[in-house]
């Protein structure tokens, strides 16, 4: 899981692998099988979800010190989430120091390379449907639009060169379907048209 979740996509790729564990295997949805083992497991997964957030929430820090500029809805509090990760560097190696860090709804703060977003997860205003009390998005489910969502500089530059990369296999197969990934070309494109038009610098976003 450490390694998964540090890939590209990888907290999607864990989603996938273990999302439907975390009910099966989470002490306060299922009933019956109360042992230390499962609450074991579950314990590591919140440690590599919230290392994984934290690198995320270092990186964001270190761009916007850098000068990248950020749009998006959630952008002051992902600066905020951001801002805040020096308390707990070095303190989220256990399953109860993660589950505290995870616990902090709207300031979590989740890459999500597929979409080309963060995710500044909280959880009454996402879209992606997440459980009753998750800690963490669908990431697989993210849906356009979402109150929760910030980009980077960084973020708008991959959208277009994968943006780049569909307009040349649209060159390479029957046309409906390079019709179809040119619209979703397009629709990237207007990502980061969008992200230029508004992004503004961390010191104009938290003024």
């Amino acid at each position: 899981a450490w390694h998964v979740a540090r890939r590209p996509g990888g907290l999607v790729a864990l989603a996938i692998q273990y999302g439907h564990m975390r009910t099966a295997l989470d002490a306060r949805t299922s009933t019956g099988y109360g042992n230390r083992a499962r609450r074991g497991f579950h314990g590591e997964l919140d440690v590599e979800t919230a290392l994984a957030a934290a690198t995320t929430a270092a990186r964001l820090r270190d761009a916007a010190a850098a000068g990248e500029k950020i749009s998006g809805p959630a952008t002051r509090r992902a600066l905020i989430g951001a801002a805040s990760i020096p308390a707990f560097e070095g303190a989220l190696t256990t399953p109860k120091a993660a589950a505290k860090f995870l616990a902090r709804d709207g300031l979590v703060l989740f890459d999500n390379t597929d979409s080309f977003l963060i995710c500044a997860f909280k959880r009454d205003t996402a879209l992606c449907d997440p459980d009753p009390g998750a800690t963490a998005p669908n990431q697989f489910a993210c849906q356009l639009g979402c109150g929760n969502a910030i980009r980077t500089d960084r973020h708008a530059r991959a959208a277009r060169e994968h943006a780049d990369r569909l307009d040349a296999k649209a060159a390479l197969v029957p046309q409906p379907l390079g019709d179809r990934f040119r619209r979703t070309a397009g629709r990237f494109r207007a990502l980061a048209d969008a992200h230029d038009s508004a992004a503004q610098s961390a010191e104009e976003a938290i003024a």
